[in-house]
């Protein structure tokens, strides 16, 4: 479903642009600050920041298990003059820390406060939705964060 995927598609015409294997190694440079797993194939950029396997008897990390941005794709094609760039970052990591905050916030008004079911639930709900367009804006300034340093950094 769509709803799950987060896809956003950037088109750059600028004529210094046509170093696109400059450009991949870029990305994943700037992936892996992020303590992202990436994977780069002929036109794409594949992330991920789960951990492959833990130790025996080892805790992860709590910054692992509460990133919003777990895994997604970028990929890049060159058209003439023109550098098409899309990205996509599947939320699903997102829409569980929205909901079970939700919960927790809706559970805690109805017994902390005293109130309704309907005002808790209402409560829920509003939470929800800004937490979500909260944490959507922020994946897409992280992107795009991502691809305009990768694009426009100064040769070094």
């Amino acid at each position: 479903m769509k709803i799950f995927v987060l896809q956003e598609t950037l088109i750059i015409t600028e004529k210094k642009i046509n170093d696109i294997k400059r450009i991949k190694s870029q990305i994943e440079s700037q992936l892996i600050t992020y303590n992202a797993r990436t994977f780069i194939s002929e036109n794409a950029i594949t992330f991920s920041t789960f951990k492959s396997s833990a130790q025996s008897g080892a805790l992860m990390d709590r910054t692992e298990l509460l990133k919003i941005m777990k895994e997604g794709s970028i990929s890049l094609t060159q058209e003439s003059q023109t550098l098409k760039i899309s990205w996509s970052v599947k939320l699903d990591s997102l829409y569980f820390i929205v909901i079970l905050i939700s919960i927790v916030a809706g559970i805690s008004t109805s017994l902390y406060l005293n109130t309704a079911l309907v005002i808790s639930v209402s409560f829920g709900i509003i939470l929800f939705l800004i937490l979500l367009f909260t944490g959507i804006q922020y994946i897409k300034y992280q992107m795009n964060e991502i691809i305009s340093i990768s694009i426009y950094r100064q040769n070094r």
